[in-house]
Parts: C-alpha cells; sequence; structure tokens
C-alpha cells in the first residue's frame, strides 16, 4: 500500500489496519515498539517483514533493510513487491 492509498482510507479502516499489521509484527516476534513502528510504515510489505521477522531480524533492522530494497536479498525484494 502506498502512503497515498493510505491518506485515502477513513479512520477506522486505517485503525484496523494498523491494528492487524501490528498484531502480524508482534505474533512473528518483533518487540513492541519495533512492531509499531514496521506496522505504521504501510509502504512496507508485510510479507517481506513477516519473512525476516522470522529469520530472527529485528523488527528495527527488518525496517532498515526494507527501507533499502537495494541492499535485500533478491527473494525478499520479490515478496515486498508483491504486496
Amino acid at each position: 500500500m502506498t502512503a497515498a492509498e493510505f491518506e485515502q482510507l477513513t479512520a477506522p479502516e486505517a485503525e484496523c489496519l494498523l491494528r492487524g499489521r501490528l498484531a502480524l509484527f508482534l505474533d512473528a516476534g518483533a518487540a513492541p515498539c519495533e512492531a509499531l513502528l514496521l506496522a505504521a510504515q504501510v509502504e512496507v510489505a508485510e510479507d517481506a517483514a513477516l519473512q525476516l521477522l522470522q529469520q530472527g531480524l529485528s523488527g528495527d533492522l527488518a525496517l532498515r533493510l526494507l527501507a533499502r530494497p537495494d541492499i535485500v536479498e533478491p527473494d525478499v525484494r520479490g515478496a515486498a513487491s508483491s504486496g
């Protein structure tokens, strides 16, 4: 989802989206603060972030990598672009 698409959501839709993303990242093992930061970055694909978290990366590192797609391995980049 792009930032422009997110801005078009109603407040309840945005809240539902953010709560869902937060729950996913918490369930995948991200620390609460890191999960919140990941959830708020709606341009970061959920599946790519989940893959990195499940590989044992911290939420902070996952966010840094996904914010710099030029340094992420091809299989994760492919997942990031499909979401």
